[in-house]
């Protein structure tokens, strides 16, 4: 792994890092910077990555060598606020190359996907500069001395760490490793450091749960509040598990269990830490069929992108639009709301809610997860051909469907389908929209926002 940074390194140095846009009216615009040039240094240095080129900008005099698409290499002097971002854009925060995950989790979701899909799908990575950028959950397995060094130095927090259990033997097999995989030394480490983290329990049945997950919380609320949230998520499984360990889903009873227990521990913790501390994801209350928490319980929402909470700020969002929703509209208004099996649970009482209102026909149908299995139900993994399949008996009609089933910033799905494809073969008119209650009623009321039809 070292040798293969070191290599990047090495190529970055002799053909610079590649810039992809230049915002307009930039530092980097004025001094006549373009997409397709290259940065070679900054201050004479080669910045590995994102973190370290903000860190060399920060000086309010700045040296670049810029090589331009021509190849004339130019040296530009910059003097400027500390502050002043310089507007360059990059492919990638990881210029030397993202640190990839060496484990083989027993419930890795990338290694269940199907052949064939669009490379970057497959990437894993396991790099803590992505988590501190992005908030993507590493485990800490391949953190070397001086990545730990860089991350106490320049205080990248928070992390976001995928520790799924305390127990080091238990840990290193669930993370397909040979030997124990200890975690307490070095979360001790980044809390003495003074490092936020934010902590993922991927919750596998006969595995990590029962008395192990009771341990894997009171060790880890030992760190307080450095450690400030560990989100409880279940284990995902495609159907695509040939020749991976033997996992199932929580039943009902069983998940029903695990709210009542991390009920009780929530109001431990809010006696103790004034915080729930430990949270579940939203699909644990679905499966189990009982009310998600009231807002309180979420503490500002620190594991919202992790699927824990989501459904209560959508139905809190919902509730404070309720006296503004007419009791008619003039013209009808007709809509077929398409999600998947989890975010049909959350819309239902939505959807007849607008019902009611006068000249407001909407259809919300639920669409099975028919490429990656029936045990997938989140609304982010439907694929076009499961749209097809889910909008077959709604020819010419108008569908409303979130953004989240899309790559960001295009209009990509999963299995390389595009929504303009789904719409031609469907015969549908089909509206993107924000996974927002208000994003929804602007939709459905016609109010300014609403997103116009995909082209066919």
């Amino acid at each position: 792994m070292l040798e293969k940074r070191s290599v990047a390194m090495k190529v970055m140095e002799r053909v610079g890092i590649p810039i992809i846009g230049v915002k307009p009216g930039s530092i980097a615009d004025r001094k006549r910077i373009r997409p397709g040039d290259r940065l070679m240094t900054v201050n004479g240095i080669v910045p590995r990555d994102l973190l370290e080129y903000r860190y060399l900008i920060t000086a309010g005099k700045v040296w670049l060598k810029i090589r331009h698409q021509e190849g004339k290499i130019e040296s530009i002097r910059i003097q400027k606020n500390d502050d002043t971002d310089l507007g360059l854009v990059f492919k990638t925060d990881c210029f030397d190359g993202i640190i990839h995950c060496r484990n083989k989790c027993i419930f890795c979701f990338i290694d269940q996907l199907p052949p064939d899909l669009r490379m970057s799908l497959y990437e894993k990575d396991d790099d803590y500069r992505l988590s501190f950028l992005h908030g993507n959950f590493i485990t800490l397995t391949n953190i070397t001395p001086s990545d730990m060094r860089r991350i106490l130095t320049f205080h990248l927090s928070p992390l976001y760490l995928s520790v799924h259990t305390t127990e080091p033997a238990l840990r290193g097999k669930m993370l397909g490793r040979r030997e124990p995989m200890p975690v307490l030394e070095k979360i001790a480490e980044l809390a003495g450091g003074g490092i936020t983290m934010h902590i993922q329990i991927v919750l596998c049945p006969g595995w990590n749960d029962g008395d192990v997950l009771n341990r894997t919380i009171q060790e880890l609320s030992r760190f307080w509040p450095q450690v400030a949230s560990i989100g409880i998520v279940p284990v995902g499984l495609t159907k695509f598990r040939e020749g991976l360990p033997f996992l199932r889903n929580f039943t009902k009873a069983e998940c029903r269990s695990l709210i009542r227990k991390i009920d009780q521990k929530q109001k431990a913790f809010r006696l103790r830490y004034n915080s729930s501390f430990v949270y579940l994801a939203d699909e644990f209350y679905l499966r189990g069929e009982r009310p998600l928490p009231p807002r309180s319980v979420y503490d500002g929402f620190p594991q919202l992108e992790n699927g824990i909470g989501f459904g209560r700020l959508f139905y809190d969002e919902f509730c404070r639009m309720l006296p503004l929703l007419p009791e008619r509209l003039v013209s009808p208004r007709s809509f077929v709301i398409g999600t998947g099996a989890a975010g049909a649970r959350v819309l239902e009482p939505v959807i007849a809610r607008l019902n009611q209102i006068k000249n407001v026909k909407l259809k919300l149908i639920s669409i099975p997860n028919i490429f990656f299995g029936p045990r997938i139900s989140v609304t982010g993994l439907l694929t076009g051909r499961d749209l097809l399949w889910g909008l077959r008996g709604v020819r010419g009609e108008d569908v409303l469907l979130p953004n989240v089933l899309l790559r960001r910033g295009t209009s990509l799905l999963l299995d390389g389908m595009t929504l303009e494809q789904v719409s031609s073969r469907s015969g549908c008119r089909i509206h993107v929209i924000e996974p927002t209650a208000g994003a929804l009623v602007e939709a459905v009321l016609g109010k300014r926002g609403r997103s116009k039809p995909i082209r066919r």
